[in-house]
């Protein structure tokens, strides 16, 4: 996984301050450690972050990481399949 542990401490503690009990996962190319560059992707299961959580969440991690670009999702459930997709090959941040 290539995030550092700052980078993973700031998207850790902003998304839970809203929702403590929030899942996230990171996906695509910042899980595999051969790629290269790439935007931090994250998937959070939660049912309190609202759209606009959402983007303070963006905004906020984005202006501590150097305007590191974040693509983040926010689901209440597992059922889509893009969902399930990113929970075979993503990784859980803890």
């Amino acid at each position: 996984m290539r995030l550092k542990d700052e980078e993973k401490q700031v998207i850790l503690q902003t998304i839970h301050s809203i929702d403590p009990n929030a899942k996230i996962y990171l996906f695509g190319s910042r899980v595999n450690d051969s790629d290269k560059g790439g935007d931090i992707d994250l998937l959070v299961f939660s049912r309190k972050i609202s759209y606009g959580d959402k983007l303070t969440v963006k905004k906020n991690i984005f202006s501590v990481l150097e305007e590191q670009k974040i693509d983040l999702i926010v689901t209440k459930d597992g059922s889509e399949p893009f969902v399930r997709m990113v929970l075979e090959q993503g990784v859980q941040l803890l």
